[in-house]
């Protein structure tokens, strides 16, 4: 078992069964991440940002997206952004501040990795955290 901390482009991408302008099928994608994470007993950890970015993309609400994993048997971990979290190390190296935000939580929640189709959003950091495509987790 795995903490994964989840991009919210994953999921976004899923239930809006999106496609990228070179046609690589997204939801697709993100389907079989998520059958796997199920598989392998993976804990999907959620922060309130997590639930934010999906609603105002897809219109679905925490418990709806909640709702999506718990009928599918996918666990997840809904996490509080911890106060005062280190964001200068990531900042100062030229992440943008809501990934800074994303990786920063993700650590501070012992997460193994993170998983997201914006891998190149990341890469300055991915010393600190293992950074996956969801076609590669």
């Amino acid at each position: 078992m795995k903490r994964v901390y989840l991009d919210s482009n994953v999921f976004i991408s899923w239930i809006n069964q999106e496609i990228n302008g070179n046609f690589r099928p997204l939801f697709a994608e993100a389907e079989l991440f998520f059958r796997k994470a199920k598989e392998q007993g993976n804990v999907l950890v959620l922060p309130g940002l997590f639930f934010q970015e999906v609603e105002r993309k897809t219109y679905q609400n925490k418990e709806s997206v909640l709702a999506y994993f718990e009928t599918r048997g996918i666990k997840t971990e809904i996490v509080q952004a911890p106060e005062n979290l280190p964001l200068k190390d990531f900042l100062d190296k030229g992440v943008h501040f809501l990934d800074a935000f994303h990786a920063a939580i993700a650590i501070e929640k012992n997460c193994g990795c993170i998983v997201t189709f914006n891998v190149k959003d990341f890469e300055k950091i991915k010393e600190k955290i293992e950074i996956f495509l969801p076609s590669d987790f």
